[in-house]
């Protein structure tokens, strides 16, 4: 039987691909949980839409009942306004998202971090997204996927000045540039985690460079 499954971060890049690439009969439940109504997915009935305000997690736990969680769930901190609320959003909500879905019977947890990822790293961005993948390898998944990704490609509807110009300069010279490091489509992320959510056996696995752009 197809599992269940929902998204978290459903209106980001990652998020919102994923969404968009699932036909009716990929899973036996989807659930996108948002803050906000998703205009392009109101086509795609098998595809639930859970509006919530993220201040209550625990009123979540019934959209958390599922198979396989995804978190994409990310900001920037010029976004979030300030380190401290950026550690909220990139850290302690999917971390406690993951523990409520955990203690309903989740069997999957996919995360995606980001290249770089670090609990000891200097650079504060890559520390926290160590930090929760530490935390989330705790909690006791049969099976752990964390993709960390470099340069993501795609139609952000969040403009990043930073990331746009990093294109610019990244995507005629990704040929000359390493695995770990090359840009790489939302759509192709998309597609590894459509891979991985079906995928049998149980551990942890990190993917990042070449092994994101293959199939299992």
């Amino acid at each position: 039987m197809p599992p269940k499954i929902a998204v978290i971060g459903s209106t980001g890049l990652i998020g919102l691909e994923f969404l968009k690439s699932l036909a009716g009969g990929d899973y036996q439940e989807v659930t996108a949980i948002t803050r906000r109504e998703i205009p392009s997915l109101f086509g795609r009935p098998f595809i639930r839409q859970a509006i919530h305000d993220f201040s209550d997690l625990e009123s979540m736990r019934s959209e958390l009942k599922t198979d396989v969680l995804v978190c994409a769930l990310g900001t920037t901190i010029k976004t979030a306004g300030s380190q401290k609320r950026f550690f909220e959003v990139d850290h302690d909500i999917p971390l406690t998202l993951a523990k409520i879905a955990r203690e309903e019977g989740c069997h999957t947890f996919i995360l995606v971090s980001s290249m770089g990822a670090n609990a000891q790293s200097k650079i504060f961005y890559s520390r926290v997204k160590g930090q929760l993948e530490d935390a989330l390898k705790k909690l006791g998944f049969p099976r752990l996927d964390i993709l960390r990704p470099s340069m993501l490609l795609g139609d952000r509807q969040e403009k990043r000045r930073g990331e746009f110009i990093g294109k610019l300069i990244m995507q005629p010279l990704s040929f000359l540039i390493p695995w770990k490091y090359k840009p790489i489509q939302a759509s192709t992320v998309a597609a590894k985690i459509h891979d991985l959510s079906t995928a049998t056996g149980e551990g942890t696995s990190i993917w990042f460079g070449k092994s994101l752009f293959n199939k299992n």
